[in-house]
């Protein structure tokens, strides 16, 4: 949830209309100099209920003034030059850092507090020079509250994901929220092999309860019991239908059941999370959508590898504009291997090779290029193995509104690899080449064994190209950033419980389907180009 814009009082001229409207205001210092009569009204206004939320240089300015020094209390701090500081959260279970990443870092220019009120409590703290210094605290000020931060001075601190996190956090928290929390207890449907990773990732996160378990397989249910011995289990998922317990069912059956299961949990009253691929065409996404909202109830789909690290450092990248804006893109995955023998290759089961790692190379070059997309062309080839129902390969290749071209590969007839990413830009490419690792044990007797793992199990080796002044191309290797704890389930719970926005809409998930749906009917069309607008 963005904090409130109208909050933000940067001009004297409004700071009295939204002291008598406001239950929340944001002052960052530059109204200078405050008069008696607007230090009283302050005052007052936090006295009877208020909430001030104090941020960048705010804390600095204010605190020489006789009245709001009572309000913020006494504070002694330091100015830091323009550098690199990493802020930590004090109280993972704070309303204000509750799910949020525990640390970031931001470069700017800072105030530290050395000192705070001794009744203020700490939210955010840094290290420097191996003391402890606080970012960011709260306090109560007769029947209202304040937060102060020293962060947010720059536009690029403001503009931080994890700072406008704390911000909206801080305002609801002024504002009078509730800080208590009625747990989410969650169901799943279909206990497979990304059971055992919801049920990890529910145990960690706050807020979240992993309560039941349905499966048809008690082999499965065994499993889930062993893995989760607090859960309760069912065969029947009517059950998991009428129990009036359950806030929430991940959906994690094969892909053609989605949509079914996942609209009678929705009738039902429930949150549902569905596995990718959403589902397998535009008409049942729209209908999904469609009763979500009737339904007042959260619906999203698991799409994991958004946290992956290489996928990360491109749109950190993207983000930067070292490459420039991006108009080709090409995606890889696959090999020279038979496909596996379980639902995944079987077509009316699973949708094809499109929904299978389409689902997730597609939503990334969905991301990356948010320009509505124009057409959409796709090819299969069978050739070698006949024995499943899907394709031997699979291509896509979209052209976007803005004249960008995009293709995946998924291929299990390729005996060479082609890289897994290869994006140009205006100003440079990215390119990521697949890394070919093993894993080494010994037998019993001390032979030595050596596992190649297949390209997918590994990440890629990720490369920026870049054009200099003097003509030259410059290559530089990308350390990966590390993949988040749990973002998704973290983040599927501050939806819920303090409406912050989910991280995959069921709109963007709508757009996956789309385009994997028109590469499919092209495909059956001989390679047809087909116009599509989404």
């Amino acid at each position: 949830m963005p904090y409130p814009q109208d909050a933000l009082i940067t001009s004297r001229s409004t700071l009295s209309s939204r002291l008598a409207t406001q239950r929340v205001l944001i002052l960052d210092g530059s109204i200078i100099p405050l008069t008696l009569e607007e230090e009283q009204a302050l005052c007052a206004f936090v006295e009877h209920g208020g909430g001030i939320v104090f941020v960048g240089n705010a804390a600095e300015t204010y605190r020489g003034y006789q009245l709001l020094r009572e309000l913020l209390g006494p504070l002694h701090g330091f100015c830091t030059p323009r550098c690199e500081i990493i802020a930590r959260a004090v109280d993972s279970n704070h309303f204000i850092t509750r799910r949020v990443d525990p640390t970031f870092a931001i470069k700017d220019e800072v105030y530290l507090l050395e000192q705070i009120p001794a009744d203020a409590e700490a939210v955010w703290r840094t290290t420097w020079q191996y003391v402890s210094c606080t970012l960011a605290y709260t306090r109560t000020y007769g029947h209202g509250r304040i937060f102060c931060t020293t962060l947010g001075v720059s536009p690029a601190t403001r503009a931080h994901p994890c700072f406008q996190q704390m911000l909206a956090r801080a305002s609801r928290f002024v504002g009078g929220a509730d800080t208590q929390e009625r747990t989410v207890r969650v169901a799943m449907i279909g206990y497979g092999a990304i059971g055992f990773e919801h049920g990890t990732a529910i145990d960690a996160v706050p807020g979240l309860e992993y309560a039941l378990v349905c499966d048809r397989n008690e082999e499965r249910l065994a499993l889930a019991r062993q893995s989760f011995p607090s859960i309760a289990t069912c065969t029947d998922m009517d059950e998991v239908a009428r129990d009036d317990s359950i806030d929430l069912v991940i959906v994690s059956t094969p892909p053609n059941t989605h949509a079914s299961i996942s609209m009678q949990m929705l009738q039902a009253g429930k949150h549902v999370v569905s596995e990718k691929p959403f589902c397998l065409t535009t008409a049942e996404a729209d209908t999904m959508i469609q009763l979500a909202e009737e339904q007042q109830r959260a619906l999203t789909v698991y799409q994991c590898r958004r946290w992956d690290p290489d996928y990360l450092a491109i749109q950190q990248i993207m983000q930067r504009g070292t490459i420039g804006p991006i108009f080709h893109m090409e995606t890889f995955i696959g090999g020279y291997a038979h496909p596996c023998n379980y639902w995944h290759s079987h077509e009316p089961i699973s949708g094809g090779v499109f929904y299978d790692w389409g689902s997730h190379y597609l939503d990334w070059m969905l991301q990356l290029i948010p320009d509505p997309v124009e057409s959409v062309r796709g090819i299969e080839h069978k050739r070698v193995w006949h024995d499943v129902t899907n394709a031997d390969q699979a291509s896509v290749y979209l052209r976007f509104a803005g004249g960008q071209e995009a293709s995946f590969i998924h291929s299990d007839i390729a005996a060479a690899l082609k890289p897994k990413w290869y994006i140009l830009g205006e100003q440079g490419a990215i390119v990521g080449e697949w890394r070919h690792e093993t894993v080494k044990t010994r037998r019993w007797s001390g032979d030595l064994i050596e596992e190649r793992l297949a390209p997918a199990e590994s990440l890629p080796e990720l490369c920026v190209f870049t054009y200099d002044a003097d003509g030259a191309i410059q290559r530089q290797l990308l350390t990966l950033p590390p993949a988040p704890s749990y973002a998704f389930h973290r983040n599927l719970a501050n939806h819920l419980h303090f409406g912050e926005p989910l991280a995959v809409p069921p709109g963007q998930s709508r757009r996956n389907i789309a385009v994997m749906e028109a590469a499919k009917h092209s495909a059956e069309q001989g390679g047809e180009t087909i116009v599509l607008k989404c």
